[in-house]
């Protein structure tokens, strides 16, 4: 089959044009710029070539329109997204353009385009936003959305455009609502990969041996984003068209817990200080994702655990922090 995947370029596109790679599939894409790509286009050579990838802005339409109308698509994974939070709030119209208005740019393409491709649009679990106590947890599919930060409200409207374009235009949309997820290829803005990185930095002496911290004791729901990705495919192939997705663990885990298990894998001593500047603005303490109607629709459930996942993570950092310089 024939994909087309916006933000190919990121952390969780290059996990998921592995995936399809591996699986015999085309795969085709857009992004705002080339990181991550090079290692795939040298792996699959001409099962993945350069001109697979088109490098632009996801707002400009008629760009947006020829790459989609040139990958003639069986099937659409919107991954494209501003998605560092704290981005959010110094830069909100930003934010709002290309992480609301982009996606209907998607969705209007798709109509127009490639009407029967299948379109997994991906928006996130930070959408439920506030939640009222532990009566809410775990969050079911259900739940009312009250986001907190611009980041989660430009993808709930995002959330509401898939299920209007289904409804209104017939578009077989469905939508993934992944929670916090972390791996191999995060950038350092996040947290786990924040960490990981300064850990193998101190351990070659390119950085110090402390770290700065925020709050440690919020809890997530962190899953590794190969086992999302298998996610994405599950319900690409299984998902009912309109439905919206939960993909989780199931279960929440400090911050806390990820520094100090991420410190028990380090070879050398780390030292922890807080810091006040790290701690956002808007903080839900707890946050736990059901996975129960993925789980019933597709058979998906999460694979790796979370400590190799962190191994993984920390072994990436190890590698690109020992690579000469370009």
């Amino acid at each position: 089959m024939r994909f087309f995947v916006t933000g190919i370029s990121g952390f969780v596109g290059a996990h998921l044009t592995t995936l399809l790679l591996d699986r015999g599939h085309s795969v085709f894409g857009i992004a705002r710029e080339a990181r991550q790509l090079e290692d795939l286009h040298l792996r699959y050579g001409e099962r993945f070539p350069r001109s697979a990838v088109e490098i632009g802005d996801l707002r400009d339409r008629i760009w947006l329109r020829a790459a989609l109308e040139r990958a003639a698509p069986d099937g659409v994974f919107h991954l494209a997204a501003l998605t560092f939070v704290p981005q959010s709030f110094a830069e909100p119209d930003l934010t709002y353009g290309v992480n609301f208005i982009g996606s209907v740019e998607v969705l209007s393409a798709a109509r127009d385009l490639a009407p029967r491709a299948r379109i997994v649009f991906v928006t996130t679990g930070e959408i439920y936003g506030a939640i009222e106590g532990p009566q809410d947890l775990p969050l079911v599919e259900t739940q009312p959305l009250r986001p907190l930060t611009p980041y989660a409200v430009a993808k709930a409207a995002a959330d509401l455009a898939g299920f209007q374009f289904f409804r209104a235009h017939s578009l077989d949309v469905v939508r993934a609502r992944p929670f916090n997820h972390t791996g191999p290829g995060q950038t350092p803005e996040f947290v786990c990969s924040e960490f990981a990185r300064a850990l193998a930095a101190a351990e070659i002496g390119a950085g110090p041996a402390s770290l700065r911290v925020g709050n440690l004791d919020v809890e997530r729901d962190f899953s590794d984003a190969r086992d999302i990705v298998r996610g994405y495919v599950a319900l690409f192939e299984k998902g009912r068209s309109g439905e919206a997705y939960n993909l989780a663990s199931g279960a929440a885990t400090s911050v806390r817990w990820i520094l100090d298990e991420l410190r028990r894998q380090c070879r050398v001593p780390i030292t922890v200080e807080p810091d006040p500047q790290k701690v956002r603005p808007s903080e839900v303490p707890r946050l736990v994702g059901s996975i129960d109607k993925i789980r019933h629709a597709t058979g998906w459930q999460p694979e790796i655990p979370l400590r190799q996942t962190l191994a993984d993570l920390l072994d990436y950092w190890r590698r690109e922090l020992a690579r000469p310089p370009a």
